[in-house]
């Protein structure tokens, strides 16, 4: 029977296959009738128990119950490295389990340091052990930029005749070329030459300056190249220069990426830049959900493709609102989108978060007219409505840049409950369209709130203890048919509290992975801790999102069922919301929200 053990599941998936063949010789099979005693408490432990079919009880000397274990469960962990068993274990149902020898597991543990680490690591070391590298996307997420993966950077004068660039990049193999100018570099491509020449008359003698783009983007000597595909899929450009120490050391063009990289991720940014009406957006649009079905499958960490799908849909929006708002308003109004699309967090579509800063000198009524129209497109997009009503075709949230200030200004001084939810709203604003000075001036209204410790802030930050943490009294998972809400359980405490930090921190970074790693910078939030958050942040999104691929492929459902998650993932699952636990009682201490 020892040959059907589960290899694939950690941290047996970490054994070398000698290992493996060790582990089958020194495996026995134990069975178990109802009420029968594996371990009693204070005696040593014997071995490793890997539950294969029953259900066995974790209980104290008192009686008092502290577990329960299922399939594919381990115990005794604990009693193994301290030398004795604390608690009796003791079969409820008729009960089938694999035991490893305890001296088999220590031998493993000392000769396979990554199997050992399973057994006394966080969360944070759990979920590295659980990745794997295979040939795949996720190879391509982890490689870095390299010198040979550039393309020559060969600098230029700006009075260089067009002319001669032409035979310069010829000769030399490049594409493009940068341009020096007033201490500021900038590009001239291939296309940009041939367009000057030839579409719009520049003789070979002209001087090619006027032809650079800047600012010239660039990213660094070592960054991963998915960060450099989306730098180009946000600025829509098909080049960037790579840096070494603030020097320019070559050009990285977008066919050495996608010969990497095959997602179609940029082709799928071209279609929205060039689509000419809403029903070849909403074309473009519907493909998003294959664009991250094809990422998760392939392993890709879920940070990397929240960046890629927040890259698109702003865009999308950006494109739409384009199409909507004739230029000449444009200029007059910012859109901003809230939510999981303003942290830049939004994966499947949920509901509509946006809001409009409109110029003082535009009417309202003009800009809920446009808003009215954005949402009804939204609709067809399929982005349903907000039941809460934040969207820019309500007067709430569609006014006059001097109106939200106004409003940010009363706040410390009446801090009603309608006030403060709005704030939390805002507070994850991002502007996707129009005239983003706009939203300049509202940022620095909102960081003039920082470092206030009026009541309304321990306000601010209560609801973050709203809803209970779906863990049973002895710390095991808390379902109801087999079903957890991982957002309110999980996914909300740690946005919401990370949020509130960042407001009374003044910090303006955009996400929830971002504020957390800034906070822990500051040493508001103990390292450690930010670390298991961080991880558990992710775990919790990458559970509910594989579901819901799996189901509806709604981004508005929210429940987990337990019950089609591996034992592993049910142990990860319990350590995350267990370092939720630990995160709402820093909060508690920090906002002084003891007797609240």
């Amino acid at each position: 029977m020892s040959d059907d053990f589960n290899f694939t599941s950690p941290p047996f998936d970490q054994l070398r296959a000698l290992e493996r063949e060790q582990l089958r010789d020194a495996l026995s099979v134990g069975y178990y009738t109802v009420d029968e005693v594996l371990l009693e408490a204070g005696a040593p432990v014997p071995c490793l128990f890997v539950l294969m079919k029953g259900v066995i009880e974790e209980r104290g000397e008192d009686g008092r119950l502290f577990a329960q274990y299922g399939a594919e469960d381990l115990f005794d962990v604990r009693g193994l490295l301290s030398g004795s068993s604390k608690h009796r274990y003791q079969a409820v149902e008729e009960s089938i389990v694999y035991e490893l020898p305890a001296a088999v597991f220590h031998q493993l543990c000392a000769d396979n340091p990554e199997f050992a680490r399973f057994f006394r690591a966080d969360l944070a070391s759990k979920r590295q052990l659980e990745r794997r590298d295979g040939q795949n996307l996720a190879e391509f997420i982890l490689t870095r930029i390299a010198p040979e993966h550039l393309l020559p950077a060969i600098e230029v004068e700006p009075t260089l005749p067009l002319g001669d660039a032409a035979r310069l990049q010829l000769s030399r193999g490049a594409d493009a070329l940068l341009v020096r100018e007033d201490g500021a570099l900038g590009i001239v491509t291939r296309t940009d030459l041939m367009t000057a020449h030839f579409r719009d008359g520049f003789s070979e003698a002209q001087p090619i300056g006027p032809l650079a783009h800047r600012p010239l983007s660039h990213v660094e000597l070592g960054d991963f190249l998915f960060d450099a595909m989306i730098l180009m899929t946000r600025q829509r450009i098909e080049r960037v220069a790579v840096c070494e120490e603030g020097r320019v050391v070559g050009l990285l063009h977008l066919t050495q990426v996608l010969s990497l990289f095959s997602t179609h991720s940029h082709v799928l940014a071209l279609r929205i830049a060039r689509a000419e009406s809403e029903a070849e957006l909403r074309a473009a649009a519907q493909t998003l959900h294959t664009l991250i079905a094809t990422l998760a499958g392939n392993g890709i960490r879920l940070r990397f493709i929240m960046q890629l799908v927040s890259a698109l849909n702003e865009q999308l929006l950006e494109r739409l609102f384009e199409l909507q708002v004739p230029p000449v308003l444009r200029g007059r109004c910012c859109l901003l989108v809230m939510g999981s699309e303003g942290r830049a967090e939004q994966l499947l579509k949920t509901d509509q978060d946006n809001a409009l800063i409109l110029d003082d000198g535009l009417p309202v009524e003009q800009g809920l007219l446009l808003m009215q129209r954005f949402s009804a497109a939204l609709l067809e997009f399929g982005y349903p409505p907000c039941p809460g009503g934040v969207m820019a075709s309500r007067p709430e949230w569609c006014k006059p840049l001097s109106e939200w200030q106004r409003e940010l200004r009363e706040l410390p001084l009446q801090g009603r409950p309608e006030q403060l939810m709005r704030l939390s709203i805002l507070a994850d604003a991002w502007p996707v369209a129009g005239n983003r000075r706009l939203f300049d001036s509202l940022r620095e209204s909102l960081g003039e709130l920082a470092g206030d410790s009026g009541r309304w802030m321990s306000d601010l930050a209560l609801p973050a203890l709203q809803f209970d943490t779906p863990l049973t009294f002895l710390g095991q998972l808390k379902t109801q048919d087999a079903q957890l809400d991982v957002k309110r359980g999980g996914i909300f405490p740690i946005v919401h509290g990370a949020r509130v930090l960042a407001v009374r921190e003044g910090l303006e970074e955009r996400g929830t992975l971002g504020r957390l790693t800034a906070l822990k910078a500051l040493g508001v939030l103990d390292e450690s801790l930010v670390d298991n958050l961080v991880e558990s942040f992710e775990l919790f999104l990458q559970l509910r999102l594989r579901q819901q691929l799996d189901g509806k492929r709604d981004g508005r459902e929210q429940g987990l069922d337990v019950s089609r998650l591996s034992r592993h993932e049910r142990d990860l699952l319990r350590f995350g919301l267990h370092t939720v636990k630990k995160f709402k009682q820093s909060l508690t201490r920090q906002f002084h929200l003891e007797t609240r």
